[in-house]
């Protein structure tokens, strides 16, 4: 047969301030108290339940625990949580998987033959400008060897006066 639990009857009576009526000064467990700095009133933190009570003198307030972080301040460390754990673990996943992909991807072999055809094609002007460069080395020669020739003519046509005959 399953016992029940019986409900707890020798709980001391409790005064307004939170304070058993027999003994004045008396300080319950989980009670914080700061003095009134001579003054004779006592502050008193003192948990019940979920309830925070705070006690001065006769003054009490119970203030719920629930209503001391409000919802929205809950929600929205849970989100920055979120966003920064999305920016530093989900970032770097995306970038890999972006990369992955944009390197199976046709147009990055499409990308990578036509690099290789532009730079046969580069290869193939240095090696004709090279060639213009050497036939124009050539010309120039044929230039400059015509040209003495032609010197050579015109000296062996030229009649020789003598430089002491006088007219």
């Amino acid at each position: 047969m399953p016992r029940t639990q019986e409900p707890v009857t020798n709980i001391p009576p409790v005064g307004p301030d939170g304070v058993p009526p027999n003994v004045p000064d008396a300080v319950t467990p989980g009670t914080i108290v700061f003095s009134g700095n001579g003054t004779g009133t006592d502050v008193r933190f003192q948990m019940e339940g979920d309830k925070l009570v705070l006690t001065q003198g006769m003054n009490s307030t119970t203030i719920p625990i629930q209503d001391l972080v409000p919802r929205g301040a809950v929600q929205i460390s849970w989100a920055f949580a979120t966003c920064v754990m999305a920016v530093f673990i989900g970032w770097p996943i995306a970038r890999a998987v972006a990369r992955y992909i944009d390197r199976r991807s046709p147009t990055a072999r499409s990308d990578h033959a036509m690099e290789q055809h532009q730079r046969q094609r580069v290869e193939q002007l240095e090696r004709n400008i090279d060639t213009v460069a050497v036939e124009l080395e050539r010309l120039s020669e044929a230039q400059r060897f015509t040209t003495k020739l032609m010197e050579q003519r015109v000296e062996r046509d030229r009649p020789m006066v003598p430089v002491d005959a006088r007219p």
